[in-house]
Protein backbone atom coordinates (compact mmCIF):
# COMPACT_ATOMS: atom_id res chain seq x y z
CA UNK A 1 0.00 0.00 0.00
CA UNK A 2 1.65 3.18 -1.18
CA UNK A 3 0.71 6.47 0.42
CA UNK A 4 1.27 9.90 -1.08
CA UNK A 5 1.51 12.79 1.37
CA UNK A 6 1.06 16.41 0.31
CA UNK A 7 2.21 19.21 2.58
CA UNK A 8 1.46 22.93 2.67
CA UNK A 9 3.45 25.19 0.40
CA UNK A 10 5.74 27.18 2.68
CA UNK A 11 6.39 29.84 0.03
CA UNK A 12 2.66 30.55 -0.44
CA UNK A 13 2.19 30.59 3.34
CA UNK A 14 5.03 33.09 3.68
CA UNK A 15 3.52 35.32 0.99
CA UNK A 16 0.16 35.14 2.81
CA UNK A 17 1.89 36.10 6.06
CA UNK A 18 3.63 39.10 4.48
CA UNK A 19 0.45 40.35 2.77
CA UNK A 20 -1.62 39.91 5.92
CA UNK A 21 0.99 41.73 8.03
CA UNK A 22 1.21 44.64 5.59
CA UNK A 23 -2.56 45.12 5.49
CA UNK A 24 -3.02 44.60 9.26
CA UNK A 25 -0.37 47.10 10.24
CA UNK A 26 -1.39 49.48 7.46
CA UNK A 27 -5.01 49.48 8.61
CA UNK A 28 -4.09 49.72 12.28
CA UNK A 29 -2.16 52.96 11.72
CA UNK A 30 -5.19 54.60 10.09
CA UNK A 31 -6.51 57.69 11.91
CA UNK A 32 -10.09 56.94 13.03
CA UNK A 33 -10.88 60.43 14.39
CA UNK A 34 -12.44 62.00 11.30
CA UNK A 35 -14.24 58.90 10.00
CA UNK A 36 -17.91 58.01 10.41
CA UNK A 37 -19.06 54.86 12.22
CA UNK A 38 -19.46 52.84 8.99
CA UNK A 39 -15.86 53.42 7.90
CA UNK A 40 -14.61 52.61 11.40
CA UNK A 41 -16.59 49.35 11.33
CA UNK A 42 -15.21 48.36 7.92
CA UNK A 43 -11.63 49.15 8.95
CA UNK A 44 -12.05 47.17 12.19
CA UNK A 45 -13.45 44.25 10.21
CA UNK A 46 -10.44 44.45 7.84
CA UNK A 47 -7.99 44.45 10.74
CA UNK A 48 -9.74 41.42 12.26
CA UNK A 49 -9.80 39.55 8.94
CA UNK A 50 -6.14 40.13 8.17
CA UNK A 51 -5.19 39.26 11.78
CA UNK A 52 -6.77 35.85 11.25
CA UNK A 53 -4.78 35.65 8.00
CA UNK A 54 -1.61 36.12 10.05
CA UNK A 55 -2.61 33.34 12.47
CA UNK A 56 -3.61 30.97 9.65
CA UNK A 57 -0.37 31.51 7.72
CA UNK A 58 1.69 30.95 10.89
CA UNK A 59 -0.21 27.69 11.47
CA UNK A 60 0.60 26.61 7.89
CA UNK A 61 4.26 27.58 8.26
CA UNK A 62 4.84 25.58 11.46
CA UNK A 63 2.71 22.59 10.42
CA UNK A 64 4.72 19.39 10.01
CA UNK A 65 1.83 17.01 9.25
CA UNK A 66 0.52 16.65 5.69
CA UNK A 67 -2.61 18.45 4.53
CA UNK A 68 -3.59 15.63 2.17
CA UNK A 69 -2.88 11.91 2.10
CA UNK A 70 -3.81 9.63 -0.79
CA UNK A 71 -3.78 5.90 -0.10
CA UNK A 72 -5.01 2.99 -2.22
CA UNK A 73 -8.42 2.97 -0.54
CA UNK A 74 -9.10 6.57 0.49
CA UNK A 75 -8.20 10.24 0.57
CA UNK A 76 -7.59 11.91 3.91
CA UNK A 77 -7.99 15.69 3.90
CA UNK A 78 -6.48 17.21 7.03
CA UNK A 79 -7.89 20.61 7.87
CA UNK A 80 -5.84 23.05 9.91
CA UNK A 81 -8.56 23.83 12.42
CA UNK A 82 -10.98 20.87 12.07
CA UNK A 83 -11.04 17.08 12.14
CA UNK A 84 -9.80 15.23 9.05
CA UNK A 85 -12.20 14.21 6.28
CA UNK A 86 -12.05 10.67 4.89
CA UNK A 87 -13.18 10.05 1.30
CA UNK A 88 -13.24 6.43 0.14
CA UNK A 89 -12.52 5.75 -3.51
CA UNK A 90 -15.39 3.24 -3.62
CA UNK A 91 -17.83 6.11 -3.05
CA UNK A 92 -16.29 8.40 -5.70
CA UNK A 93 -17.59 8.65 -9.24
CA UNK A 94 -15.44 11.44 -10.65
CA UNK A 95 -12.82 14.09 -9.85
CA UNK A 96 -12.53 17.36 -11.78
CA UNK A 97 -10.74 20.71 -11.46
CA UNK A 98 -12.52 24.02 -10.92
CA UNK A 99 -10.57 27.26 -11.27
CA UNK A 100 -11.92 30.45 -9.76
CA UNK A 101 -11.06 33.45 -11.93
CA UNK A 102 -11.38 37.19 -11.48
CA UNK A 103 -11.02 39.22 -14.68
CA UNK A 104 -9.26 36.29 -16.31
CA UNK A 105 -6.69 35.84 -13.54
CA UNK A 106 -6.82 32.53 -11.70
CA UNK A 107 -7.37 33.20 -8.00
CA UNK A 108 -7.87 29.68 -6.65
CA UNK A 109 -8.10 26.08 -7.77
CA UNK A 110 -10.14 23.20 -6.37
CA UNK A 111 -10.53 19.53 -7.13
CA UNK A 112 -14.20 18.66 -6.75
CA UNK A 113 -15.30 15.17 -5.79
CA UNK A 114 -18.55 13.75 -7.18
CA UNK A 115 -19.81 10.86 -5.09
CA UNK A 116 -22.24 8.10 -5.95
CA UNK A 117 -24.62 9.01 -3.11
CA UNK A 118 -25.66 12.55 -2.17
CA UNK A 119 -25.45 13.79 1.40
CA UNK A 120 -27.77 12.00 3.80
CA UNK A 121 -28.61 15.07 5.89
CA UNK A 122 -28.13 18.13 3.66
CA UNK A 123 -28.21 21.55 5.27
CA UNK A 124 -30.20 24.53 3.96
CA UNK A 125 -27.34 25.80 1.76
CA UNK A 126 -27.01 22.38 0.08
CA UNK A 127 -30.76 22.18 -0.55
CA UNK A 128 -30.89 25.64 -2.09
CA UNK A 129 -27.77 25.10 -4.22
CA UNK A 130 -29.03 21.76 -5.60
CA UNK A 131 -32.39 23.26 -6.55
CA UNK A 132 -30.71 26.18 -8.33
CA UNK A 133 -27.88 24.12 -9.86
CA UNK A 134 -29.10 20.49 -10.09
CA UNK A 135 -25.98 19.31 -11.94
CA UNK A 136 -23.96 19.93 -8.73
CA UNK A 137 -26.05 17.45 -6.74
CA UNK A 138 -23.37 14.81 -6.31
CA UNK A 139 -20.55 17.16 -5.26
CA UNK A 140 -19.87 16.53 -1.60
CA UNK A 141 -16.24 17.51 -1.17
CA UNK A 142 -13.68 19.84 -2.67
CA UNK A 143 -9.93 19.86 -2.15
CA UNK A 144 -8.23 23.25 -2.29
CA UNK A 145 -4.98 22.78 -4.17
CA UNK A 146 -3.61 26.32 -3.80
CA UNK A 147 -2.04 25.77 -0.39
CA UNK A 148 -0.69 22.31 -1.30
CA UNK A 149 2.81 21.81 -2.60
CA UNK A 150 1.57 20.10 -5.79
CA UNK A 151 0.09 21.12 -9.13
CA UNK A 152 -3.66 20.55 -9.48
CA UNK A 153 -3.33 18.54 -12.72
CA UNK A 154 -0.76 16.17 -11.20
CA UNK A 155 -2.98 15.57 -8.19
CA UNK A 156 -6.01 15.07 -10.44
CA UNK A 157 -4.17 12.42 -12.48
CA UNK A 158 -3.16 10.63 -9.27
CA UNK A 159 -6.71 10.68 -7.93
CA UNK A 160 -8.27 9.54 -11.21
CA UNK A 161 -5.78 6.66 -11.38
CA UNK A 162 -7.15 5.38 -8.05
CA UNK A 163 -10.74 5.16 -9.33
CA UNK A 164 -11.39 1.74 -10.75
CA UNK A 165 -12.69 1.81 -14.34
CA UNK A 166 -15.70 -0.33 -13.49
CA UNK A 167 -16.89 2.24 -10.96
CA UNK A 168 -17.20 4.78 -13.75
CA UNK A 169 -19.24 2.39 -15.85
CA UNK A 170 -21.44 1.23 -12.97
CA UNK A 171 -20.30 -2.39 -13.30
CA UNK A 172 -19.26 -4.75 -10.57
CA UNK A 173 -15.90 -6.41 -9.94
CA UNK A 174 -16.18 -8.67 -13.02
CA UNK A 175 -13.12 -8.13 -15.14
Amino acid sequence: MKEHHFYSSKIKSLVLLIISCVFTFGLSYTDFKDENIFIIGILSLGITLFSFGILYSILLLVRTEPLLTVTDQQIIVYNVLRKPTFIKFDEVTLFFIVDMRHYGIKTSSYICVITKKPKENPNVIDKVSTTILPHLKGIRYSIQTDILNVKAKVLLELLNSRIRPYSLLGKEDKW
